[in-house]
């Protein structure tokens, strides 16, 4: 089959019935040049093995299916499913998997030799719990090349002092080489998003930057330190876990950090220093409970 254009999936749109879903992030792209380009950041070869998600309509996943050695597509919706297996059926590397990528575990990362590359124009508002559900088996991946909200993108790639840098940027600078490489004008989809998007290529690092003791309580310390960002980090952890500022204050001053920044203005060397300094603090212990990747 060819690149369906605009006037193609509105007819297939009429035929089918499909009753698109916006909330859901259902926005097809439309423009062949933006997904050719989007794509070469993959550099696909026939020994490669793609996860797509959410296929939907197929833009991507023409472009991808010839090139490589097995396609794995996860899709949730009936009727996408069946357009997909009528188009792509053919070629004997095709898997259609109804199912939710969210829902994918260690049996199926790890039924592959060797890695995966994962592909998506990801729904917004499920760009995160992708990202995080990708870091999970990290091992397993090659690199993700993933179309999300230029707002969203920005904060993946985001350095120290600037108003993007959250958690999300700390985990990604330790775990991965991460940058945006192209830029998806609103106009390139169907039915057009009110926001632009970029294309990142996240590429999981053999060791990473940083060796971190016991993740998941670092994890969990990360939204609670950016949860307060604009304030300085003495006032935040007095809050959060009620250590006076007199005591942190010294020991800051002696692993080289102010009392008066803010987390947004924190290495994350510095910032996984701070949850070290709490650690010792509060007798290995942590308490506090906020919404995690704020």
């Amino acid at each position: 089959m060819g690149f369906f254009t605009l006037k193609e999936i509105k007819k297939l749109i009429e035929k089918e019935k499909i009753n698109i879903k916006k909330y859901l992030g259902q926005h097809f792209l439309i423009d062949k040049n933006s997904r050719d380009k989007l794509l070469s950041f993959a550099e696909l070869n026939k020994r490669d093995k793609v996860v797509e998600i959410g296929p939907g309509l197929g833009s991507l996943t023409e472009g991808i299916v010839e090139k490589v050695k097995e396609y794995y597509g996860f899709e949730i919706d009936e009727v996408f499913c069946k357009i997909l297996e009528e188009n792509f059926g053919n070629f004997k590397n095709f898997h259609i998997i109804k199912r939710d990528f969210l829902q994918t575990d260690e049996s199926f990362w790890f039924s592959f030799r060797g890695k995966v590359k994962v592909i998506g124009n990801t729904p917004y508002y499920l760009s995160m719990p992708i990202l995080f559900h990708i870091l999970k088996f990290k091992k397993k991946v090659k690199l993700a090349l993933l179309t999300v909200q230029k707002e969203v993108g920005e904060k993946f790639v985001a350095k120290p002092r600037s108003k993007q840098y959250s958690s999300v940027s700390v985990l990604l600078y330790i775990y991965t080489d991460t940058k945006i490489c192209y830029s998806l004008h609103r106009n390139v989809f169907y039915p057009r998003p009110k926001v632009d998007s970029v294309v990142v290529k996240i590429i999981p690092l053999k060791k990473p930057r940083i060796e971190i003791d016991e993740e998941k309580n670092f994890f969990d310390f990360l939204p609670l330190i950016f949860s307060y960002r604009r304030k300085k980090v003495t006032n935040v952890i007095k809050k959060v876990f009620k250590i006076e500022k007199e005591i942190l204050g010294k020991e800051l001053i002696e692993n080289e950090i102010s009392p008066e920044d803010r987390a947004e203005e924190l290495s994350p060397e510095q910032i996984y220093t701070l949850y070290n300094i709490i650690k010792k603090l509060k007798g290995g212990r942590q308490n506090g409970n906020v919404d995690r990747y704020k």
